[in-house]
Order: structure tokens, then sequence, then C-alpha cells
């Protein structure tokens, strides 16, 4: 694949490459693209902790005893056994 640069997106990497900040433009775009991948998930983490604070606002917790955590772990042992997909929220 190539692609075309703007002269300030090239200005720039050549700027990050010659000051030591990275080895070649390659892993500047390499960079790049995570932390493209990164704040995407850090935008989805946001929503699911808005989420979070509201039910919580209304009340609506669980507390977060071994018994709790116990469910859990046999909840998704369950999952695995049966092949269910994992949510997006508890995936790292």
């Amino acid at each position: 694949m190539s692609i075309q640069l703007s002269p300030e997106a090239e200005a720039l990497i050549r700027e990050l490459v010659e000051r030591g900040d990275y080895d070649d433009p390659e892993t500047v775009v390499a960079e790049a693209l995570r932390a493209l991948v990164e704040r995407k998930q850090l935008a989805r983490l946001k929503a699911a902790i808005a989420i979070g604070d509201e039910q919580a606002a209304r009340g609506q917790v669980v507390p977060w005893t071994p018994d709790f955590v116990d469910w859990l772990k046999r909840e998704a042992a369950e999952n695995v056994r049966l092949g269910r997909p994992f949510k997006d929220e508890v995936i790292p």
C-alpha cells in the first residue's frame, strides 16, 4: 500500500525522525495508528464509565462481595464452556 501525505504531514514525520523521537517514518506511522486505536478504546471506556455513573446515581449498584466475585467467575466459566462471545466491555 502506498499513500500520499500532505507536505505538512511529511515535514512533521521528518522532524520527528530527525529529532530522534523515532527511528524511521514507518515507526512514526505505526505509533500514530496505535494512538488511534487507543483513542477509540478510551472513548468506549469513557462511555461505559458514564453509564456506570448514571446507574450508581440511581442506586443501581451491586455490592462487590466475595460471593459476587465467585458468581462472576462461575458465570464467565459457563459462558466460555458454551462458546458465548465476550462483551466488548470486558475485553482488554
